[in-house]
């Protein structure tokens, strides 16, 4: 025998050294710092420090270079501990794949709730993904937004404390979704737990902790620690953030997370945005080292066949839940199109902008230059035939508030710029002051009114205009209150709070990159008005789930307005975003798993998303060219 290495599990967070005893070749150990990916301790030559999911992912090469070299290896208790627990979770795994494991009582689970003061009813869907997910060690939610995954988790954390199993919950989500994790907490509990907002610190008699993604790198000890000191269940709201795992900086967090905390969950209605290979990631969240091992091969190479997202579904079927759209039980929401004509100086803008852009591009190449630099033609159409005022950024070469495109100059001194220039102190838009008359219609009844807009300005604009309804405004640059803002500062949760508590806020002015997410408003509010719409048929489910969502008192009427300039680009985008919203409707209405992307609060998405929109656009020119 050529020596001894001793392993060892120590510090806080914990990982391995491994010791180099005599006689121990250089060779070998050299090899350990590269495959291993080992960190060096003082002079590297007899200590090294590795990561305990890069220990137990390269343990059976390790075996293999022990015999090979002839290297005696001399496990401490911890790491038979922790060799033991993995070998524990593949065997888990394994009968829970193959239908050993078979689904709880619900009604038990729920008599069980009462008695530690869980008041939240639960419908029967819920109550089905909830006995599910109490029999599995780790799973995973993946229903469909706004079918109340936050309040199945809290039943769920809240059964395995009872056990005795877990102590506290650690939440990893967006910021825009904390909203909801709080408010959840006192409709489901009593008395709820103390929750903390972590900002560095977390404070002694905390029960869960809220983190955003952004956080976890800069603050991976403390949290670390925090999971160590107590059994903690850890969960990943929005868990689709963390698909790019070891490649990515949250990824790579949550994952060496997930080897010190009891239990694991994650949630979110779309597990695969772009194809199979996302989902590696998320199940080596819930079963470390695992997901290669039981996904189907076919939906791990580039290019997957179609078919391979329903082999996905088959083999994991037994780890997750889903709740599909239609199992929500909803009333479909009552949609208007309120048709404006363009007069005035807007419709001269509108067509001068028209004739410009008709025929420019060669219509035979729809590659992805062109989709961006028709994306730049969409973006202008779009404001022109809502407030042409948007356009005067461009003369001023300023860049746009919030909206993410480039720029295309509007040359001065042309006949467009100069009916540009004037436009505010002439006219007030045409969809503004319909917007007016139906806030003000709203109002009279005590309606409380949400109106959406991809224009930063048209936003603040409006604020203006409808300031005698006192509307609250969310867009980009209001903050999320993550517990470091000075008094006073106007914030995201500050206005949510105002339009929901506040009788004479009337109207909430939204942005839907700003307001995509874990927003619930369907219990103050049930009218929504769209300004204007892109192609992002995808964004716009999103928002109309604001409020339009589980929870609706029965008879509820949801009433949705588009606004639409007649004879615009408008009428594209309705015609393109109804063709694309039923398809991704069908597709939320499956219960398999489909790779399907819905935004969220950091993907603005382009102005052009596929041939399928070109096509709409150059049909729009080519009737100004015509």
């Amino acid at each position: 025998m050529s020596g001894l290495v001793e392993a060892n599990i120590v510090g806080t967070p914990p990982y391995v050294e491994l010791l180099r005893h005599a006689d121990v070749p250089d060779d070998f150990w050299y090899s350990l710092t590269l495959h291993l990916r080992a960190r060096v301790e003082g002079d590297g030559r007899n200590r090294l420090a590795i990561p305990l999911e890069r220990f137990l992912a390269g343990r059976r090469w390790l075996r293999l270079q022990c015999l090979g070299y002839g290297v005696g290896l001399i496990l401490g208790e911890g790491v038979r501990a922790l060799l033991r627990k993995a070998e524990d979770e593949r065997d888990t795994l394994d009968r829970v794949l193959s239908r050993q494991i078979s689904v709880g009582d619900s009604e038990s689970l729920l008599a069980q709730l009462e008695k530690r003061g869980y008041i939240r009813q639960l419908r029967d869907f819920q109550r089905r993904d909830l006995a599910k997910l109490r029999q599995l060690d780790h799973g995973a939610n993946f229903s469909v937004p706004g079918a109340g995954k936050t309040a199945v988790t809290y039943a769920l954390f809240e059964l395995e404390r009872m056990r005795g199993r877990v102590a506290r919950l650690l939440v990893v989500a967006p910021l825009s979704a904390f909203d909801a994790w709080i408010s959840e907490a006192d409709r489901c509990f009593h008395s709820a737990p103390i929750i903390c907002q972590f900002t560095g610190r977390i404070p002694s008699s905390t029960d869960v902790v809220l983190v955003n993604y952004q956080k976890l790198t800069p603050h991976f000890e403390t949290l670390a620690a925090w999971i160590l000191e107590a059994p903690t269940h850890l969960v990943l709201d929005e868990a689709h953030r963390a698909k790019a795992g070891r490649m990515g900086e949250w990824g790579s967090a949550v994952l060496d997370l997930a080897h010190i905390a009891v239990r694991r969950d994650i949630l979110t209605g779309t597990p695969a945005p772009q194809g199979p290979n996302d989902l590696i990631a998320l199940i080596d969240f819930l079963w470390p080292h695992q997901a290669r091992r039981i996904l189907p091969t076919d939906a791990l190479t580039t290019n997957p066949p179609d078919s391979a997202m329903k082999q996905i579904s088959r083999t994991l079927e037994p780890i997750f839940v889903r709740t599909t759209k239609r199992e929500l039980g909803l009333d479909p929401p009552q949609t208007w199109v309120e048709l404006v004509e363009l007069k005035g100086l807007q419709a001269d803008i509108y067509d001068a902008l028209r004739n410009r852009y008709a025929g420019i591009f060669d219509l035979g190449r729809p590659d992805r230059t062109m989709l961006t630099q028709m994306g730049e033609v969409t973006v202008y159409l779009l404001q022109a035939a809502t407030n042409p005022a948007l356009l005067i950024r461009r003369l001023q070469n300023q860049p746009p508030a919030e909206f993410r495109y480039p720029s295309l100059e509007i040359p001065l001194g042309s006949k467009l710029a100069e009916l540009i220039a004037r436009y505010p102190t002439h006219e007030i838009p045409q969809k503004f002051q319909k917007l007016a008359v139906m806030v003000s219609r709203n109002a009279s009844l005590r309606r409380k009114t949400l109106v959406w807009s991809n224009f930063p300005d048209n936003l603040i604009a409006l604020e203006r205009v409808l300031a005698r309804f006192e509307p609250a405004l969310i867009y980009g640059a209001v903050p999320m209150d993550d517990g470091t803002l000075p008094p006073g500062v106007r914030t995201r949760q500050g206005e949510l709070k105002r339009f929901r508590s506040d009788p004479n806020c009337l109207v909430l002015l939204a942005n839907p990159a700003a307001t995509a997410e874990g927003v619930s408003l369907h219990d103050v509010c049930h009218d929504a008005i769209y300004l204007d719409r892109t192609f992002n048929a995808g964004q716009y489910l999103q928002s109309l789930d604001r409020i339009h969502r589980l929870g609706l008192a029965p008879g509820t009427e949801t009433r949705i307005t588009f606004l639409l300039s007649s004879g615009t680009i408008d009428d594209a985008v309705d015609s393109r975003v109804a063709q694309k919203a039923e398809r991704l409707s069908q597709m939320l209405n499956d219960p398999d798993l489909i790779a399907m992307a819905l935004p969220d609060d950091e993907d603005y998405g382009e102005a052009i998303e596929d041939v399928g929109d070109l096509t709409a656009l150059f049909e729009h020119l080519r009737g100004a060219a015509g």
